[in-house]
């Protein structure tokens, strides 16, 4: 099992669904990590130039199997972009849980992968829907 207990720094990049305000933004992130056994971990996140969490605070949980990782990145607070592209905070509604899953690379020593939110359901009479959007990801020990 590869380690993650200690100081991880990266970014994410947002897919164009999110708008040409944030279309291949590169957001860079600092996470501090703890293994917590049976090949688990969990921690925080910090955002440190991203437009819309505002230097929020996550709640990271996740595993590794092999080079294979899976964790869930929780924000404390959420933020809508609105149709002029500004960014307010929302308290109405849950903060989505973000899905990111990737793999190792042993030689450049980096996790990279893609990353997923399901936001907002939406009725419709043929069946209720979610707006789903992705992005990619990369972080490394720093």
């Amino acid at each position: 099992m590869i380690s993650l207990t200690g100081e991880w720094q990266g970014y994410y990049i947002y897919d164009p669904a999110f708008g040409e305000k944030l279309s291949a933004e590169k957001v860079l992130f600092k996470l501090s990590l703890t293994d917590t056994g049976d090949d688990h971990f969990e921690g925080v996140c910090h955002d440190v130039n991203s437009p819309v969490s505002q230097n929020n605070t996550a709640t990271i949980k996740g595993f590794v199997e092999d080079d294979f990782i899976s964790f869930t990145k929780a924000y404390r607070q959420f933020f809508l972009i609105t149709d002029d592209n500004q960014v307010v905070p929302h308290t109405a509604l849950k903060t989505p849980e973000l899905s990111y899953y990737g793999h190792y690379d042993p030689i450049n020593e980096v996790f990279s992968g893609d990353w997923e939110l399901i936001g907002r359901l939406h009725a419709h009479p043929d069946g209720d829907y979610a707006e789903i959007t992705t992005g990619t990801w990369e972080m490394r020990r720093g």
